[in-house]
């Protein structure tokens, strides 16, 4: 018969097992995942930034990332690129300086999150 120290570490043997399996199948499944919000933002970025896509599915893409910095770095490119009376007060030139500036930051979030440029 064995004793109940040796059914205890049976028992949190098979649950660490357990939660290291879930913790793998997590990491492989959803963190790179096309169909992730971060994935799903930073192709929107790509394809603007490729001259692909227009400009329209980048305006929004803030709102699909999931992580700091990337969310705030894609809500200063839409910010740049909005029309006149919006963004930086109409100012065309300097919306688009602060896009182009804001856009350099998130190549940098996409790449360094895993998700980098499917045209290099």
């Amino acid at each position: 018969m064995m004793t109940p120290r040796r059914i205890i570490n049976l028992g949190l043997l098979v649950v660490a097992l357990i939660a290291v399996g879930a913790a793998v199948i997590a990491a492989t499944t959803g963190g790179r995942s096309a169909g992730t919000g971060d994935a799903q933002a930073c192709n929107a970025f790509w394809n603007w930034s490729d001259q692909t896509g227009g400009t329209t599915p980048v305006l929004s893409a803030y709102k699909q990332a999931t992580t700091q910095p990337l969310i705030a770095d894609l809500y200063n490119v839409s910010v740049g690129l909005q029309d006149k009376g919006k963004g930086l007060g109409g100012n065309k030139a300097a919306n688009a300086a602060f896009a182009q500036s804001a856009a350099s930051n998130v190549q940098t979030d996409c790449t360094g999150a895993g998700y980098p440029d499917p045209e290099s």
